[in-house]
């Protein structure tokens, strides 16, 4: 009897052994209790905002620049692309020309086995009555048929599709309503999965982590008609680390894990976040007006903090936020522009050189170094505003004259080209206020 009862523990024994090992094998997965289990010690997926679309390339430099891409180990590229250039004349036809080449960028980026998220966005005159290119359609319904055909013509190449760009600013979606914008998604969601079922449907990513604009937009009933969310978690004081403790507000990266909150509110917490946009500008300071809470959007970091920012970045959503499975750098290269902030947030220079950033991002990603040189100082505490309302002013400040050069359609005569000027709001109606600046010595 006593033999047998050994046996009978040894048995036992045996059995939590193999459970313990099979559960420890299962340890390189995170369960969020969502539905879903994430890599824990997987990094995102990174990819780089590529301004292909633009008339300031040539098809060398666009070459040049998706070399240096797939040789750093980036898998996607984000591009902006013009609903109002593919169908300019009406419902019923397409531009033979912005068909053409729309193909031939994205063709050049899949011949480098990089992945392509399109921004589909601009609307054509002859779809809201000629109120610009940043208002909706009037009706939702001719959006959903350039979504379906679109799908249908990119199956394949394109891996996912962005509805809209920063819908929460009025620079770039007029009035910014969450409510206008959820009409927009849902016809959209359902024109991507007519054209190809296998489309991934992108939340078109906010400026920030602005949870109080995407909680507007599920009660007005988001919930079902995306496949990612999106986020453009940029710092509210633009020279921050990271790490910045999350104060509540949508002003730091980490907040995201708000955004993961509320989304487990409304039954989407399996679904995983991306950040489209996300960067530091890389410029000297010295002719900021530091005292002014109106200059933190435009503060820069050395060349050589934007790339450890960068990969800290990466380990940090690694480590903390696995449901962020994709990150996209804003952007490949410098800009020509006056404004210092905007000019700098490239991996490459003006002229196609790398930048420590791109160096650090290579190195990190094909192993050959941790990719930081120095360990992450304690950050910052987040900036606090005492004036809530002031925040919002913001949202018209640094991305618009950013995306600035978008496309735009010419005289019909002339056809549709890419546009290279600033369409940005005045400078005059740039922000006075914005989060406050922690006091620095």
């Amino acid at each position: 009897m006593g033999h047998s009862l050994s046996r009978s523990r040894l048995s036992r024994l045996v059995v939590r052994l193999v459970a313990t090992l099979v559960a420890l094998a299962a340890s390189s997965t995170l369960s969020l209790g969502t539905g879903t289990a994430y890599a824990a010690a997987a990094d995102p997926a990174v990819g780089v905002q590529f301004h292909g679309m633009w008339s300031d390339y040539t098809d060398a430099e666009r070459a040049t620049v998706l070399d240096d891409l797939a040789a750093a180990h980036v898998k996607w590229v984000r591009l902006d692309v013009s609903w109002a250039m593919l169908q300019p004349d009406g419902p019923d036809s397409y531009s033979t020309w912005g068909v053409n080449f729309v193909d031939r960028v994205v063709d050049m980026a899949r011949a480098r086995g990089l992945n392509v998220l399109v921004t589909l966005w601009l609307t054509p005159g002859w779809a809201n009555g000629g109120a610009g290119e940043r208002t909706l359609p009037t009706d939702p319904a001719d959006y959903a048929r350039v979504a379906k055909w679109a799908a249908g013509h990119f199956s394949g190449r394109v891996g996912a599709w962005e509805v809209w760009n920063e819908p929460n600013q009025d620079g770039f979606m007029t009035g910014a309503s969450p409510t206008a914008y959820t009409r927009l998604l849902k016809a959209a969601y359902g024109g991507f999965h007519a054209g190809d079922p296998a489309s991934t449907v992108v939340f078109g990513g906010p400026a920030y982590n602005d949870t109080g604009w995407i909680a507007k937009a599920y009660a007005a009933g988001a919930h079902g008609y995306f496949d990612v969310m999106a986020t453009h978690p940029y710092m509210g004081v633009a020279d921050q680390a990271p790490e910045t403790p999350d104060d509540g507000t949508m002003w730091t990266l980490t907040h995201v894990a708000a955004v993961h909150s509320l989304m487990t509110k409304y039954d989407d917490g399996s679904k995983p976040i991306w950040f489209t946009e996300l960067g530091w500008s890389s410029h000297s300071n010295s002719t900021i007006d530091m005292s002014s809470g109106a200059d933190n959007w435009m503060r820069g970091v050395t060349p050589t903090e934007q790339g450890d920012y960068f990969v800290r970045t990466i380990k940090l959503l690694r480590d903390d936020y696995p449901y962020v499975t994709n990150l996209f750098w804003y952007n490949e290269r410098n800009v020509a522009t006056t404004n210092i902030q905007n000019a700098n947030y490239g991996l490459l220079t003006r002229d196609l050189q790398p930048k420590p950033a791109y160096t650090a991002l290579k190195s990190y990603l094909d192993g050959s170094t941790t990719g930081t040189t120095t360990a992450p100082p304690p950050p910052d505490p987040a900036p606090k505003v005492h004036n809530p309302k002031h925040r919002i002013l913001l949202l018209g400040a640094r991305p618009l004259v950013k995306i600035g050069r978008a496309l735009r359609i010419t005289s019909r005569r002339s056809g549709w080209r890419p546009a290279h000027r600033p369409l940005g709001l005045p400078l005059e109606r740039r922000p006075t206020s914005s989060p406050a600046l922690p006091t620095r010595t």
